[in-house]
């Protein structure tokens, strides 16, 4: 029985080994998420990301490499972005580094 894949991305050469990317459709749902968790905590004085800023960082980073966004998605992945560095740099300038401690 002969199977076959769709191709969801047009711009990807039958026959290349490329992987296709997913499309901006599918991309909504995992930016609508991001957008839900990351501006509410920036909002929020005293609230921390629920996950480090690392591992938003990397589900920022599949978006943009691994679907085929639109300008304006593209647009909100970098508020996205800049959003998580805001954080990553508050959470960082309140708690003190003791700097005696040895790893």
């Amino acid at each position: 029985m002969k199977t076959s894949v769709a191709n969801r991305d047009r711009r990807v050469a039958p026959g290349s080994s490329e992987v296709p990317k997913r499309t901006s459709l599918e991309a909504d749902r995992e930016l609508a998420h991001i957008q839900a968790v990351v501006p509410a905590v920036s909002a929020s004085t005293s609230a921390s990301l629920p996950m480090s800023a690392g591992y938003w960082r990397a589900r920022l980073r599949d978006l943009r490499i691994g679907y085929a966004l639109l300008p304006v998605q593209l647009a909100q992945l970098s508020a996205l972005e800049r959003c998580v560095e805001e954080i990553e740099r508050r959470a960082k300038a309140i708690v003190p580094v003791d700097e005696r401690r040895v790893a």
